[in-house]
């Protein structure tokens, strides 16, 4: 085995970090280096770092890796910041590690302390009062400054000696402070308390620790864990207990850091778990109408109850229509006659529904008129009362674009409109007042915003859910617009003629005839007539030929149709494999904007890079930078901002937004996407690889759902058997929730 040479060397360049972890590729100088063996000139350490800026030195012990593509590097295998040994060194120190401590003031510390300056600022703010024209507000900043950069470097390196993460490292010093290493000690299932702390790495340092895996405190953080991954993965508002009962061994052995469990946790101590968890308000439990226990994380459980109660709310005081019988059908009857128009009947329906309504749901496929019968619903309302207010919002920034382009009045997403930033079920909204909200794309609503919706409008405020249920269900918890449909406690009007126009298109009836189990194979299938040039399928059975013919149709696209790469999208049914997200990706990358002399990169992660010009996709809510999940942007500049901070703006429209090196890593590239974020979007080209290495993924909502993102064109690349076994596959997602359940038990009868 190769030995370990101990080594200080003083950094230089940095080459790559990646904050989360700490992992930083640098140019460095040895100071000090005990052994003959240099396989190479260039001197470039590897390791991981809790703070590491150029002139910095360290010292620390490591061997020699050599990497088939960067050549040979030190890899450190531990390693420790070095104080200043001299008093420029000092003076550099302080400068780099303070922010907008100026070279004057950092000479006047270093010159009345030297070589102590460090422990001397540390240890009390006040010493720095000796320094001419140093106040006291400037001096606890440097001794806090200091103080915390010592207190974080020990937190750091011990949850990074224990299997952790210098990114959970950071959290938990935001969140427990000096005591955190005490803390952990004491209970290190305590860190699962922090927001976005992964179970994994707190599970790594309890059992660095010599924690039992069967462990109360283990046994209730896994609880807890498999609730929320129910929650984020399966959509769950609660598990069966005796799912939990179960399943928990084989989900922590699968999730959590211990491989061996021996007899694993047994019926009594989960049981003990729940019953301390309930005891602390951490979970809830309630028994289902067939005697099941269910168990759910307390917030859920809160967020359920309290739908029912504002829907049960509506639905049993819901006498006082917006207008009357007469009016409505006096106002259809001159809208008709003034606009040369025919309404369906079920378009008449729906207005008609939504003016006697205080809670309604508008659902229908594409070419069924939703946005005609949004326009007419819009026009009654303001034909009966000319100073109504109504609000308009749908779940994402594009589909609230979307609303106001075809309304012709403003609409906004949800969490603008009601003011929403973040996810706790106490989080504030702001109140709404009017007589209206209409809420479009309504299958992407899960029950958390659901909730929050109903809390934003006051009773008496009508409210008006659109969208198409054979869509794909919500991201987040719950079946929200089915399980209204199904409950048949909420009125709801399912437009089902095709209008003549639309028929005309391909887009629209295949994708009719897809979600009624229409294959490619039967007489009255989906077709792909060339002529009509809106509808095609590119038979590739090989991948690689899939992904050459996916980029060939994206060129054909822009040089002989006339269409924008912009206005293309790409959307891939999973994100791994050659045709998934992350390939296609680097493909379309490596095409469409490849390296120049003037374009700056970003490298994300281990695997990825950003560059100027790229198109980006936002992935989750930041509230922050006032940027939402799901928004399309172009990277327009890489560098550094007027206060020197390294940035990467994007353009999101009008919009602008600056991320410094951390928040990046919230942006992917978006020249594809995954059909699930294409929900509440709409584009003139999609093009979607169908093959059967996405077999296990494919159904026939997912293909529905992708299909209706097309306004002009769909290119389906792969193989037609793939698409039929999609077909045969009708998405039968099944949600643990009580919410139609409970809307069942709502009697209707008002005598009763």
């Amino acid at each position: 085995m190769e030995s370990q040479i101990e080594v200080s060397f003083e950094v230089k360049k940095i080459r790559h970090r990646t904050p989360e972890t700490g992992y930083t590729i640098a140019e460095v100088v040895f100071q000090k280096y005990n052994s003959t063996f240099i396989p190479t000139s260039e001197k470039v350490v590897i390791g991981n770092f809790v703070s590491i800026l150029e002139g910095d030195e360290f010292e620390g012990v490591g061997t020699w890796v050599n990497d088939y593509i960067y050549g040979y590097g030190f890899n450190l295998k531990e390693s420790k910041l070095v104080l200043p040994k001299s008093e420029k060194g000092m003076m550099d120190f302080l400068q780099r590690n303070i922010k907008g401590l100026g070279k004057k003031t950092a000479e006047n510390i270093v010159n009345t302390f030297g070589l102590q300056t460090i422990s001397k600022a540390q240890e009390d703010w006040r010493h720095l009062l000796k320094i001419k024209g140093l106040g006291q507000k400037r001096a606890i900043v440097i001794h806090e400054t200091l103080k915390q950069h010592k207190k974080m470097e020990e937190i750091a390196l011990y949850i990074m000696n224990h299997g952790g993460t210098y990114d959970t490292a950071f959290k938990v010093y935001e969140y427990f402070g000096d005591e955190s290493v005490s803390t952990i000690q004491r209970d290190p299932y305590q860190l699962c308390r922090i927001s976005k702390v992964q179970f994994l790495d707190v599970d790594k340092i309890a059992k660095a620790e010599n924690i039992s895996f069967n462990n109360i405190e283990r046994t209730k953080a896994g609880i807890e864990f498999f609730l929320a991954n129910e929650a984020s993965v399966k959509g769950n508002l609660y598990v069966t207990y005796n799912v939990i009962e179960n399943e928990i061994n084989e989900f922590l052995l699968r999730f959590g850091a211990y491989k061996t469990l021996q007899e694993g946790i047994s019926i009594k101590q989960v049981k003990e778990a729940v019953d301390v968890l309930k005891k602390q308000e951490k979970i809830a439990t309630e028994y289902n109408d067939a005697g099941e226990l269910l168990v759910y994380k307390k917030g859920n459980f809160v967020i359920e109850e309290r739908i029912i109660s504002a829907l049960q709310e509506r639905i049993l005081d819901d006498d006082n229509a917006f207008a009357s019988t007469s009016v409505i059908n006096d106002f259809l009857m001159n809208y008709e006659e003034s606009r040369a128009v025919r309404l369906a009947r079920k378009q008449q329906e729906a207005v008609h529904m939504t003016m006697s309504s205080g809670l309604s749901v508008l659902t229908g496929g594409p070419g069924t008129g939703k946005t005609q019968t949004i326009n007419t619903i819009l026009e009654c309302i303001f034909a009966h009362k000319k100073d109504a207010i109504v609000h308009l919002c749908a779940p994402t920034g594009i589909a609230s674009k979307r609303m106001t382009q075809m309304t012709g009045r403003e609409a906004q997403t949800i969490h603008r409109k009601i003011g929403l930033n973040g996810f706790d079920v106490e989080s504030s909204i702001d109140k709404l007042e009017g007589d209206f909200l209409i809420v479009d794309e309504s299958s992407m609503i899960d029950a958390y915003i659901f909730y929050k919706l109903l809390m934003s409008a006051p009773p008496e405020m009508r409210i008006v859910f659109v969208g198409d249920y054979q869509q794909l269900p919500s991201v987040g918890p719950g079946l929200i617009l089915r399980d209204l449909i199904e409950s048949h406690r909420v009125p709801v009007t399912i437009l089902t003629e095709i209008f003549r126009q639309a028929q005309e298109s391909q887009i629209v009836m295949n994708s009719h005839k897809l979600i009624a189990g229409k294959k490619t194979t039967d007489i009255e299938g989906i077709k792909f007539d060339k002529t009509k040039n809106d509808f095609y399928f590119i038979q590739k059975s090989n991948v690689l030929d899939a992904q050459q013919a996916l980029l060939a149709s994206v060129e054909r696209m822009i040089k002989n149709v006339g269409y924008k790469l912009e206005d293309i999208q790409i959307l891939a049914p999973m994100r791994k494999g050659d045709l998934g997200v992350d390939e296609l990706n680097r493909l379309m990358q490596q095409r469409f904007n490849p390296p120049t002399a003037t374009k700056r990169e970003v490298k994300k992660g281990n695997t990825s890079l950003l560059r100027t010009g790229d198109r980006v996709i936002q992935t989750v809510n930041n509230y922050e930078l006032e940027v939402f999940n799901g928004e399309v942007g172009y990277i327009s500049y890489i560098g550094m901002n007027i206060n020197g901070d390294d940035v990467v703006e994007v353009k999101y429209g009008e919009k602008v937004v600056n991320y410094n090196m951390m928040a990046v890593n919230e942006v992917d590239l978006a020249y594809v996407i995954t059909i699930h974020k294409s929900q509440g979007s709409e584009f003139p080209v999609v093009i979607i690889p169908i093959h059967s290495s996405h077999e296990r993924m494919l159904t026939r909502n997912l293909i529905y759902t992708a299909w209706t993102r097309a306004k002009k064109v769909v290119v389906n690349i792969g193989m037609k058997s793939a698409l039929d076994k999609a077909i045969d596959e009708k998405d039968s997602t099944i949600r643990n929730s009580q919410i139609r359940e409970k809307l069942l038990h709502i009697n209707l009868d008002k005598s009763a």
